[in-house]
């Protein structure tokens, strides 16, 4: 049997802004989203005031009569706190799965697998465990958590919804009876994987409640939807599914609006050439090849009196690659492509697709080994890929230690970086901006 928890962020964002700010206890935050778009997350103090996704420029003018105290995205912090708060996490089990930025599952399974083998309840344990971690991250983080326990992992999600609706921000339904009762409670629109796609499709089927899906059979589920969805249904019976293992990613996306509407081709080849080089970084990170990559633009939506043009090039690769080297050249010469003056141009960004293990693209074989383009000066060969890979672990070395190394053509002076008026200090990574503390 399997005992997940399911430890989830309140607020994380905007909770980490308050991390360094005692003074902020108990007021309205709010954080925007790149460029200072939109607001991505609220305190539990902003939710009233304050829709999710709200655009700042319409709530600007009544932030101050509202009492808001408003914050650009700061994601150096956040990953900082992110970190701190998962490697707390990891004192109560040895499998730490980071599923986001502010929530990670917990398997509790060998905890508690000779009680379970004798047949001796676990509630009241699962419970004291679940209070530990409700008290000692916040007290070690400064970051508030709910808990969710469950013998699933959707389950356990679901258990950490109804705990942030409870004072001690803690909830299990390994019991049967509370489990049973939770799930008929529980809307059908709020279970883990039930999308605004599929939500009316069930919907139609008279579906309201979790329970309502937990009593349908797995496999006319399967017949009528997916194995998805049937693992759905069986994973909301107790039944766990999912591997331990989370899917690998099949692309990955670095985009950004600009801090100001760009014209000049050359500003554009600047942002885009960074996002390139960041896509490359992601790729070797997570140990994944790239086969094809788009790169697309777009006007200011918001501005329906400017001409409009939403372009997008697809190009890929002779051999799956993370050659931050071949993904910039390519992104640039499909950037040309698709730009057309005359525009301009408020967002960009390069996705990168068909992902594959690294493993799997250094062994495919190929009839040729060089690229069989002569019009592409870069060597791609296996022993000149070699080469440049040995080079980009040094670099990635050097970044992740605090150097910075960048591409020429990513340029010095950058006009498209987002506009972050209200951004705070990275407290946890800058020793300029290190809290001081006065004692009188």
């Amino acid at each position: 049997m399997k005992i997940y928890a399911l430890a989830d962020c309140n607020s994380f964002f905007a909770s980490c802004e308050k991390v360094f700010r005692p003074d902020w206890a108990g007021k309205p935050v709010v954080v925007l989203s790149n460029n200072d778009g939109c607001v991505i997350a609220r305190s539990a103090e902003a939710k009233p005031l304050v829709p999710m996704g709200a655009p700042w420029f319409r709530i600007k003018d009544q932030a101050e009569k509202l009492g808001l105290i408003v914050r650009s995205s700061n994601f150096v912090l956040y990953g900082d706190m992110s970190r701190r708060v998962m490697e707390t996490l990891g004192q109560w089990s040895v499998d730490v799965e980071v599923y986001s930025i502010d929530e990670a599952f917990l398997d509790l399974s060998w905890r508690y697998q000779r009680q379970l083998e004798k047949g001796k309840p676990i509630g009241r344990d699962l419970a004291a465990l679940g209070r530990e971690m409700v008290e000692t991250v916040p007290r070690w983080t400064g970051i508030p958590v709910s808990v969710g326990i469950g013998p699933t992992k959707t389950l356990a999600k679901l258990a950490n919804r109804i705990a942030k609706g409870r004072r001690d921000r803690l909830f299990g339904v390994m019991n049967r009876r509370i489990r049973e009762k939770a799930l008929k409670n529980f809307p059908i629109a709020g279970v883990w994987g039930v999308g605004r796609r599929l939500l009316p499709r069930f919907e139609r089927l008279g579906l309201k409640t979790a329970w309502d899906l937990s009593r349908l059979d797995p496999l006319a589920v399967r017949r009528e939807f997916s194995v998805v969805q049937e693992r759905l249904v069986r994973e909301l019976n107790g039944e766990a599914c999912w591997a331990d293992e989370p899917p690998e990613q099949k692309s990955i996306q670095v985009s950004r609006s600009f801090g100001e509407m760009l014209t000049e081709p050359a500003e554009i080849e600047k942002a885009l050439a960074t996002f390139a080089v960041q896509g490359a970084k992601r790729l070797r990170r997570l140990n994944r090849a790239a086969s094809a990559a788009a790169v697309w633009l777009g006007t200011n939506r918001f501005r329906p009196e400017l001409p409009q043009y939403f372009p997008t090039a697809v190009f890929g690769f002779y051999r799956p690659t993370a050659d931050s080297v071949e993904i910039l050249k390519g992104a640039l010469a499909a950037f040309r492509s698709a730009f057309k003056p005359g525009y301009a141009y408020k967002r960009g960004g390069i996705c990168l697709m068909n992902l594959v293990s690294a493993e799997a693209a250094e062994a495919q074989g190929y009839l040729f080994d060089e690229e069989p383009d002569p019009a592409f000066s870069l060597r791609t060969d296996s022993r000149s890929r070699r080469s440049r890979m040995t080079l980009y672990q040094e670099v990635d070395r050097a970044e992740n230690a605090g150097a910075n190394i960048f591409f020429a053509a990513e340029g010095t002076d950058r006009a498209w970086l987002p506009s972050s008026r209200y951004v705070s200090p990275c407290w946890t990574t800058d020793l300029e901006r290190l809290p001081t503390v006065r004692a009188d």
